[in-house]
């Protein structure tokens, strides 16, 4: 171990010795998926208060105000300012004023592939209306402003590929330069980003990005990574936007190393982009499915890095859900059985490696039942929480492990038991130099269940379909 951290101090000094600062370290994510920027400010108080130590929230650019639709915050009409169903820039501002004030970072989802399909599929953006509406109130609109010039449009049919809805999804070239959405319509138009010299695009989002930092941004969630060239994201992220910021990107993929879409896609963002460039673990997510199904194995989850099924932890945003999930009939098949997505958030926010996010649903038009509401105050969530919180950097040893259940420690500080069986499954283990013997731990899941450990072996007991987390008390 300590060679590791050797090694690791030796990395930060050489990454401040070139000039670019090592990848900001962020706790656990709170994704307030369709929350208004001034419903953030309100809560800000109780999303310090159940731990968390970021916030990511709706895409803040210019997009149909009068549109509740989510999706509508994925179809950008101008990166120039800030005006959407969810809120304004001076709305934006006061929440990230407040949550820095308590210590909590905003991070901006960055929609930067595609613009709106509007306007019977423009491609220049944000037209010709919209102009007019920005010089009718020129107030309201230049405090609104993030950069550039408001009388003119940022884009025009020059900026965007032909239009080519994607067929071919393992074509990385259409991926790159084809329209996503197009089922049933033409599609998103497509920014182009392919051209060498033709650098308006890229230095339009180069600017966006800087101005999203000026005003106190700490993050970004890169929207739609896959359909844009690796070249380009690392040119528009240039180094004084990634200094100190916590950025990582959506590569939607199906499994780890060996599936075709993470051999095409992520595999070469986390190659080609600088370590600071994390990615949702899509890989990790589908070995938590499997091992959650009916005949997977728990055993799976106890060290899924080592063969490949999850990405490393210098590069990985761990997640249950997200709100594609739920909301995109295409995602469906991913929603967990309730309990098991409750066991295994008890699994990312119990083990060392990635960073965990939780989402939280304040959309309108809410799916099944409104499930995942609130929860950010779920009392399951705020003990895991509190739980990361209390072992963060403590290392990661797997105690015992079967088709049932997993057991394993995070140093002397916690330990995670997790039983997805319907009956109760019991190990006993080794506890010496691995414990604090003749001292409570108690299970911050149910703040009951204390286990007192004082002789060389003890017996875990974990019930049926549940987990613990116990720290010391």
């Amino acid at each position: 171990m300590k060679l590791k951290k050797l090694m690791m101090d030796l990395a930060v000094l050489l990454a401040g010795l070139c000039g670019v600062a090592p990848a900001a370290r962020a706790d656990v994510i709170l994704h307030a998926f369709e929350w208004r920027y001034d419903l953030v400010t309100v809560r800000a108080a109780t999303i310090q208060s159940s731990g968390f130590k970021a916030v990511l929230v709706a895409p803040p650019l210019k997009s149909a105000a009068s549109n509740g639709a989510w999706w509508m915050r994925y179809q950008p009409q101008d990166y120039r300012v800030i005006d959407n169903y969810r809120g304004n820039r001076q709305q934006f501002e006061a929440m990230v004023k407040e949550l820095a004030s308590r210590g909590i970072a905003v991070y901006a989802d960055v929609v930067l592939n595609q613009m709106a399909e509007e306007r019977n599929n423009s491609t220049t953006f944000p037209g010709t209306n919209a102009l007019a509406a920005y010089a009718s109130n020129a107030t309201y609109w230049n405090n609104q402003k993030l950069f550039g010039d408001l009388t003119k449009n940022l884009f025009t049919a020059s900026d965007f590929h032909d239009p080519l809805c994607i067929t071919n999804w393992y074509d990385t070239s259409e991926v790159i330069r084809g329209r996503i959405s197009c089922s049933t319509s033409p599609g998103l138009p497509d920014l182009k980003d392919t051209v060498p010299g033709e650098n308006h695009v890229n230095d339009s989002r180069m600017s966006y990005l800087r101005a999203l930092k000026a005003l106190g941004v700490k993050g970004f969630r890169i929207d739609a990574a896959k359909h844009m060239p690796n070249g380009a994201i690392g040119y528009f992220f240039a180094d004084d936007v990634r200094k100190d910021a916590f950025i990582f990107g959506e590569i939607i993929t199906d499994g780890g190393v060996g599936n075709a879409e993470y051999d095409l896609f992520l595999a070469p963002y986390l190659s080609q982009l600088p370590q600071q460039f994390r990615a949702y673990d899509f890989p990790l997510l589908a070995t938590v499915r499997k091992a959650f199904a009916s005949g997977g194995s728990l055993a799976a989850l106890a060290q899924p890095d080592a063969t490949g099924k999850a990405l490393a932890d210098a590069r990985a945003v761990s997640v249950v859900v997200t709100h594609d999930i739920p909301y995109n009939d295409v995602f469906r098949h991913q929603i967990m059985d309730a309990t098991d997505e409750k066991l295994a958030y008890a699994y990312i926010l119990g083990r060392k490696d990635g960073v965990p996010m939780v989402f939280d649903d304040g959309y309108e038009g809410r799916v099944d039942g409104g499930r995942w509401v609130s929860q950010y105050i779920a009392s399951h969530i705020k003990a895991g929480v509190k739980f990361h919180e209390k072992v963060l950097g403590q290392p990661y040893e797997v105690l015992a492990s079967s088709d049932c259940a997993l057991l394993f420690r995070r140093g002397k500080e916690g330990i995670v038991g997790i039983n997805k069986c319907g009956s109760a499954t019991s190990f006993t283990v080794n506890t010496s130099e691995k414990f604090y013997w003749y001292r409570n731990y108690r299970d911050v899941l149910t703040d009951a269940n204390a286990i007192n450990i004082g002789a060389s072996s003890y017996r875990f007991t974990l019930p049926a379909r549940t987990a613990r987390m116990w720290l010391p008390e």
